[in-house]
């Protein structure tokens, strides 16, 4: 009993706040979910669910395997609608701001972690992955996993699940296409984190038993490689036939202008061409950038930017990735810059309450001020879009 008391009093306000989210996102998540777009799918909803429509069919092609089989055990229960479909998401965009909360909470405070994690899970662009019935969500999940699984930490502590838990999510991360390369890279670059988690597993039966468990999850992946060797392109990331060097080069350079400037034009995800970041988001984003480049002997430093540039590679290849790949990370330094922008202010007022709090305050209000922004933008204004209504126009 004390020892409840204690941790409620220690971690009460969290996990108040917590709980007060987690009533908001499921309005967020789960709000006019099929009626969003009047009950109508797009074409790529229709697609996304025939893929998964038997067993057969996902071992042929395991690409975006884990989003597939949930997809498939959710159609064995008899619920095949737009509804059904969608909320298979959905649970994927749980996991994906729990992720993002625990990556955001080992790098800074309670109170940035909580504001940061806000905005991310209000934002538009995650919004629309979220509630679309399309595997596309996965990306989003895909990298904070590496993120959390290999981002440098204050506190380092492991136990003897570690290097299974490793090893058995790093085989699942490669079914998504393009995430090999992002999976290589962290290996290398936070290779120190691997021998942490070997070390903490000292038990050669258990070594082995990881190591199995993690090649035992890759089989169906290889097999469907072997057997159609076609599948190999789009699962590294690639197109097919793959792209000329001036297209990847221009698809390249519109990633930044599609984050600041001008959106996509693609009415299934995206309303008009309003760019994916908003003013706030924007100077934040900036800050934390200068943070990072400022730190950049750090290793987090290094490891957010490289992770960050090798998801804009990808997306400029032109191959499958969208940009719902590199968005977390955009994301995550924009977390940085709200922290950076807080810690600047309370130099400034060091032991003045009020101002800190006003500091605070104002902080608040513009984060609140661009999460109505971006949900009326996607309940509102992409709902009555006339392009949005030219595309969903499916039946589930």
């Amino acid at each position: 009993m004390k020892n409840t008391q204690r941790y409620l009093s220690q971690h009460g306000i969290e996990l108040g706040l917590i709980l007060g989210g987690a009533i908001v996102l499921s309005l967020l998540l789960w709000f006019r979910l099929g009626d969003q777009t009047f009950g109508n799918a797009a074409q790529i909803e229709v697609s996304s669910r025939q893929a998964a429509l038997n067993w057969h069919t996902i071992l042929a092609n395991p690409l975006n395997a884990p989003y597939a089989i949930v997809q498939r055990l959710v159609l064995m229960t008899g619920h095949d609608g737009i509804v059904a479909m969608r909320a298979v998401s959905t649970l994927f965009a749980i996991a994906t701001i729990g992720l993002f909360y625990l990556v955001a909470r080992q790098w800074h405070n309670i109170r940035v972690a909580i504001l940061a994690t806000w905005l991310f899970i209000s934002s538009a662009w995650f919004l629309h992955s979220a509630r679309l019935a399309t595997p596309e969500i996965i990306w989003l999940t895909g990298i904070l996993g590496l993120v959390l699984l290999f981002s440098p930490r204050r506190e380092r502590k492991h136990n003897w699940i570690a290097l299974p838990t490793l090893l058995a999510s790093l085989s699942v991360l490669l079914y998504i296409p393009g995430m090999v390369w992002l999976v290589i890279l962290s290996l290398v670059l936070r290779r120190d984190n691997l021998r942490t988690y070997w070390r903490s597993t000292p038990q050669t039966l258990l070594r082995t038993a990881s190591i199995l468990l993690g090649l035992g999850l890759l089989i169906p992946l290889v097999r469907a490689l072997v057997l159609t060797p076609k599948l190999l392109l789009p699962w590294l990331g690639f197109t097919d036939p793959i792209a000329t060097p001036l297209v990847m080069l221009k698809h390249f350079l519109t990633v930044p202008k599609q984050l600041f400037i001008n959106g996509p034009f693609d009415p299934v995800h995206w309303l008009g061409r309003v760019p994916l970041l908003s003013v706030f988001e924007i100077v934040m984003f900036l800050l934390g950038t200068y943070f990072y480049v400022r730190h950049i002997r750090s290793a987090r430093s290094q490891f957010i930017i490289i992770l960050s540039v090798a998801a804009w590679i990808l997306i400029g290849v032109g191959g499958l990735v969208s940009l719902s790949l590199i968005v977390p990370t955009i994301y995550l330094v924009l977390t940085m810059g709200i922290a950076y922008m807080l810690h600047e202010w309370f130099k400034v007022f060091p032991n003045n309450p009020i101002a800190r709090s006003f500091g605070v305050m104002v902080v608040a209000t513009a984060i609140l001020l661009t999460s109505v922004y971006q949900t009326r933008s996607y309940f509102v204004a992409w709902r009555y879009s006339p392009d949005t209504a030219t595309v969903f126009t499916e039946k589930l």
